[in-house]
C-alpha cells in the first residue's frame, strides 16, 4: 500500500506541469517522497505500531532536505542547522514571490523547487496515513482534487487529456491495491469454478464488467461538457481570475536601448536628476534590466502589473541574495523639473524599500520599480538599498547558480561559432565563474577597444556581435556591456544588462548631479550566494565614459589564490583581422583561435598547474569518487541492513511474553526459512510444519534433535497463542523460553544450510520480497504428520 499510495502521488505531478517552465522542478519533490515511501514501507515491515511512521518519514525528510535544497547550511552536510532554516525561508519568500508576481508558465527556480518539494512531501506523508495507516484510501481523492484546482484556477488553458488520464490513473491504481489487499485478506479465494475454462470465463467477465464502467464514465466525462454550456468553458479560472489571484496586465514602454541611444548622442549636460546619498561612492542608478538576447539586440521581457505585484515594503528578496548582514544605503531622489517623465524610477540595485507617491509596481526578478501612469515632472522619492560590494572570494567560491532558471543563459542557435571561440581562449584559465568573468572584462578594458560614440556602421550582411569583437573593436556602452553579457553566457555564466546612470558628479555636502551624458549600460552576472553583481567592460577614461567606475570586487585586487589576477593580456588576446591591403589570407576566424601548439601548450600548463594544487578544473575532487563508493557499498548492503533492523525490532516483542512473543517468534522463524530457500506453507498447522522441519531432507540433512525440540516448542507456542481460551497461562508463551527457543532453532537452521544459502540469506534475504512470502491457495495442501 506505501507504494500504491507513491504512485498516485507521482501521477499527480504532472498536474503542475502547464504551470511551471523549464526541467528538473519535480526532482527534490520525487526524492523526498521516495524516502518518505522506502521509510514507510519498510517500518511497516516489523509489523510493530505504526505511530513512530511519520515522525521518522520527518526525520529522513530533513537529512536529504538539507543537501539538496539548502547545500552548505547543514551540520555535516545533512544535519539541518539554524542556517538550514533560515537559507529555507529565504528561497520560500523568493518562490512566493515568483508565484505571486509572475504568469504561468513560472520559471524553475530553487525557491520554487523548495515549494513544490514541501507540498509534495506533505500530501505523500498524508497520503500515507490514509491509505495505510487509517485504510482510507478513497480519502486521497481528496488531495488529488486539491492538486487539479492549482492548474484549473491559475491558469486558463486548463489541463490537457494525458494529465487528466495520468492522475486518474494513479488514483485507480490506489483503490485496486487497496481492494486486492484486502481480498487477501479474506484468506483463501473459493475459486470462480472447477475447471480453466470455467474460471477463464469468470476473469473474463470480471474485465468486461471493469472496461465497461471504465468506458461509460469517460463517455460521460467527455460528452457531459458538450451538452452543458456552461462546462465548455474555463468556469474555475473566470472566477478566480480577478478575485483570489488578481488581475494583471503586461507594461511596455520605450525600447531602452533606443533612449539610451538618444540621450548619448545629444551630448548634453542637462540634468536628468539630483540625489543626495550616504554612501560615499554611490553605486549606478539602474532603471531597465534587459534579460534576452535575439541575437542583434537585448530586450526586457514584459513586467506586469497586479495586485499581487504593487510596491510595498519591504521589496522583494534580490535572486541569490544571502548577505543579510549588508550595509543600508538611503538615497533620496529628486527628478529635474524640465526632465521627460520616466515610469521606470532609476534606484540603486537591490533596493529594499522605496517611499514614492503614485500607483507603483515591482517586478519580483529584476526589482525594476515602475508605474502605468506618467508621474509629474520634479518629483522626488527616497530608497533604501543594501550595499552590493561583495568579497572577491565570495564571488570566486560560489557554486553553481541554484536560485535561477536556465533561461539565462539561453542564446540563439546561429551566433557566429568564432564568438564562442574567442570566448573559450580568454577563459582557458580561469578556474571559477569570477575568474572567466575578470578574463572577460580585462578583455574589453585592456586596451584594444575604443570607445566612440559614432561608431562606424556595420557592412550589409555583417554579424554586428561578431564584427564588434572580431573586426573594429570601436563602439560605447551599449556594445561592450551586450557584448560581455553574451560572451558571459557563454562561459556559463548567467548575464544581463542593465541600462541607467552612472553615479554622476559629486557637488559636495553629500549631493550628486546625474546628466543626460551619464547615461550608461552594463551588464550584470549572477553568482550564487551574493546575486546579481555589477562588471564594468566600458572603457573609464578621458576616450570612454568619463563618469564610469570599475567595482572593488572586480578590480582585481584582493583575487583569492588560484584565480587568475587578470585576463590574457591584450598581446596575447586574438587581434583584429587585418585588412586585405595588410594581408589578403587573413581572417577573423583564424585570428581569434589559437594555433595548435598554443592550444597544446595551453592545455599542458593548465593540467600542470591543476595536478599540483589538486583544486584545479581539470582535478576530479575525491568526494564524488568516494561518496559514490560509499553509496555502493550501502545499496549493496541495504538487504541486510534491513533484515537485521528487522530482527532486532522484534526481540522487544519476544522478551515481553505472551501471545505477541508467540507470534512474532514464529514470524522470525518463517522468515529464517524463508532466506535459507526452506518451504513454508500456511496451508500447514504449527505443528506440521515444526514436523515436516525435523524430517531428513534429500540432501540427507535434517535438524539437529535440540533444535528440532525447539521448533516443537516455538509451534506449541504459536498454537496456544492461536486456539487456548487464556494463552497467557500455558507455559509455552514464557517470554524468556521463547526466546531462547527462536536463538536454537535460528543456530540449527543455518548449521544444516550450505554455505550458498547462508551467504544468500545474508546479502539477499528471500523474505523481504514479497513474492518469496508464503501464498495462499486455491486449493489445500495435504499436511504431514
Amino acid at each position: 500500500m506505501p507504494l500504491a499510495a507513491l504512485v498516485s502521488m507521482l501521477a499527480a505531478l504532472p498536474l503542475l506541469g502547464g504551470l511551471i517552465r523549464g526541467e528538473g522542478w519535480w526532482g527534490p519533490a520525487v526524492v523526498l517522497m521516495v524516502a518518505v515511501t522506502l521509510v514507510s514501507a519498510l517500518y511497516r515491515l516489523t509489523g510493530r505500531t505504526s505511530f513512530p511512521v511519520p515522525f521518522l518519514q520527518l526525520v529522513v525528510a530533513a537529512l536529504l532536505f538539507t543537501p539538496i535544497l539548502t547545500p552548505g547550511t547543514g551540520f555535516l552536510g545533512v544535519v539541518p542547522t539554524s542556517a538550514t532554516v533560515e537559507r529555507a525561508w529565504v528561497l520560500f519568500e523568493q518562490g512566493v514571490n515568483s508565484i505571486n508576481t509572475s504568469t504561468p508558465p513560472i520559471p524553475t527556480t530553487t525557491g520554487l523547487q523548495l515549494i513544490v518539494a514541501l507540498t509534495f512531501l506533505v500530501f505523500m506523508m498524508t497520503a500515507d496515513f490514509l491509505a495505510v495507516t487509517a485504510r482510507c484510501p478513497g480519502m486521497v481523492g481528496g488531495l488529488v482534487l486539491a492538486l487539479i484546482v492549482v492548474p484549473l484556477a491559475v491558469n486558463g488553458a486548463g489541463l490537457s487529456w494525458a494529465q487528466a488520464a495520468v492522475c486518474a490513473a494513479g488514483y485507480v491504481s490506489l483503490l485496486a491495491t487497496d481492494m486486492w489487499v484486502r481480498g487477501r485478506e479474506w484468506g483463501v479465494r473459493v475459486p470462480d469454478g472447477h475447471t480453466p475454462g470455467s474460471r477463464f470465463a469468470a476473469g473474463a467477465a470480471q474485465l468486461g464488467t471493469v472496461v465497461v464502467a471504465a468506458s461509460v464514465a469517460i463517455l460521460l466525462a467527455l460528452s457531459l461538457p458538450l451538452m452543458v454550456p456552461s462546462l465548455r468553458t474555463d468556469a474555475v479560472h473566470t472566477m478566480a481570475d480577478g478575485v483570489e489571484f488578481g488581475a494583471s496586465g503586461s507594461v511596455t514602454t520605450t525600447h531602452p536601448l533606443v533612449s539610451l541611444r538618444r540621450d548619448l548622442a545629444a551630448s548634453s549636460d542637462r540634468t536628468v536628476l539630483t540625489y543626495r546619498s550616504d554612501a560615499e561612492a554611490p553605486d549606478y542608478l539602474r532603471t531597465y534590466v534587459l534579460d534576452e538576447f535575439g541575437g542583434e539586440n537585448w530586450t526586457m521581457s514584459p513586467v506586469h502589473t497586479g495586485r499581487d505585484s504593487a510596491l510595498g515594503n519591504p521589496l522583494p528578496l534580490p535572486p541569490g541574495w544571502s548577505r543579510d548582514s549588508a550595509a543600508s544605503v538611503t538615497t533620496e531622489v529628486t527628478m529635474a523639473s524640465d526632465a521627460p517623465g520616466t515610469e521606470f524610477l532609476p534606484l540603486p540595485y537591490p533596493a529594499r524599500s522605496v517611499d514614492v507617491t503614485g500607483d507603483w509596481y515591482v517586478d519580483p526578478d529584476t526589482l525594476m520599480v515602475f508605474s502605468t501612469d506618467t508621474p509629474p515632472s520634479g518629483f522626488g522619492f527616497t530608497v533604501e538599498s543594501a550595499e552590493n560590494n561583495p568579497e572577491a572570494r565570495d564571488l570566486a567560491d560560489a557554486g553553481q547558480p541554484t536560485g535561477l532558471s536556465g533561461d539565462l543563459l539561453d542564446l540563439p542557435s546561429d551566433l557566429d561559432g568564432r564568438v564562442q571561440e574567442l570566448t573559450d581562449s580568454l577563459t582557458a584559465d580561469a578556474d571559477s565563474a569570477y575568474g572567466r568573468a575578470l578574463a572577460l572584462q580585462d578583455f574589453f578594458t585592456g586596451g584594444d577597444f575604443t570607445y566612440d560614440l559614432s561608431p562606424p556602421a556595420v557592412p550589409n550582411g555583417a554579424d554586428p556581435l561578431s564584427h564588434f569583437l572580431l573586426d573594429d573593436r570601436v563602439g560605447y556602452c551599449e556594445q561592450f556591456a551586450g557584448a560581455m553579457a553574451v560572451m558571459a553566457r557563454q562561459a556559463d555564466i548567467p548575464a544581463r544588462v542593465a541600462v541607467g546612470y552612472t553615479a554622476g558628479q559629486q557637488r559636495g555636502d553629500g549631493q550628486w548631479s546625474v546628466s543626460v551624458g551619464d547615461a550608461h549600460a552594463w551588464p550584470e552576472l549572477y553568482f550564487e550566494g551574493s546575486g546579481w553583481v555589477r562588471f564594468e567592460p566600458t572603457p573609464a577614461s578621458s576616450q570612454g565614459q568619463g563618469t564610469a567606475s570599475v567595482p572593488e570586487y572586480a578590480g582585481g585586487d584582493g583575487v583569492p589564490e588560484g584565480t587568475p589576477d587578470s585576463a590574457p593580456s591584450p598581446s596575447d588576446s586574438p587581434e583584429p583581422s587585418q585588412s586585405p591591403e595588410d594581408d589578403p589570407s587573413a581572417s577573423p576566424s583564424e585570428a581569434a583561435s589559437p594555433t595548435p601548439e598554443e592550444d597544446e601548450e595551453e592545455s599542458g600548463d593548465s593540467g600542470a598547474s591543476a595536478s599540483e594544487d589538486g583544486a584545479g578544473s581539470g582535478a576530479a575532487p575525491w568526494w564524488p569518487v568516494a561518496a559514490g563508493l560509499l553509496g555502493g557499498l550501502l545499496l549493496l548492503a541495504a538487504p541486510a541492513l534491513v533484515r537485521s533492523v528487522i530482527r532486532w525490532s522484534r526481540r522487544a516483542a519476544v522478551a515481553s511474553g505472551g501471545v505477541a512473543a508467540a507470534h512474532t517468534a514464529w514470524r522470525e522463524l518463517r522468515d529464517t526459512c524463508l532466506d535459507l530457500g526452506v518451504e513454508w506453507t500456511l496451508t500447514e498447522s504449527p505443528r506440521a510444519t515444526a514436523a515436516r522441519l525435523g524430517t531428513v531432507r534429500p540432501d540427507g540433512t535434517s535438524l539437529p534433535s535440540e533444535a528440532h525440540a525447539a521448533v516443537w516448542r516455538l509451534a506449541l507456542a504459536e498454537e496456544a497463542a492461536r486456539y487456548a481460551p487464556d494463552p497467557g497461562d500455558v507455559h509455552h508463551t514464557d517470554g524468556a523460553r521463547i526466546a531462547a527457543d527462536l536463538a536454537t532453532a535460528r543456530s540449527g537452521a543455518h548449521g544444516t544450510a550450505t554455505r550458498g544459502d547462508r551467504w544468500r540469506a545474508l546479502l539477499l534475504p528471500r523474505s523481504l520480497a514479497p513474492w518469496h512470502r508464503p501464498r495462499t491457495a486455491a486449493e489445500a495442501v495435504p499436511a504431514t504428520a
